[in-house]
């Protein structure tokens, strides 16, 4: 995937920096991508992660929205 590859290729500018992953999904959840985020940018940190079903942002879009807010809040942000 294009993203692993950029994640790879620069890992030492993101070095110190804070990841936060997100994505959609119709079943696959993050996959792993957390994990293999870390990996590749070992000197980065790796938060939490969110994934929500693309269904449910395009349908719920309401209830989204609060849990987006609420996952950003509990990072900090």
């Amino acid at each position: 995937m294009i993203m692993y590859t950029f994640f790879e290729n620069n890992a030492d500018r993101l070095a110190g920096k804070t990841l936060v992953p997100f994505s959609t999904h119709e079943g696959s959840g993050l996959s792993g991508f957390d994990k293999k985020l870390s990996s590749a940018c070992p000197d980065a940190t790796v938060s939490d992660g969110l994934a929500i079903r693309g269904n449910d942002c395009q349908n719920d879009q309401e209830s989204v929205r609060k849990k987006v807010s609420e996952w950003i809040a509990g990072l900090g942000y």
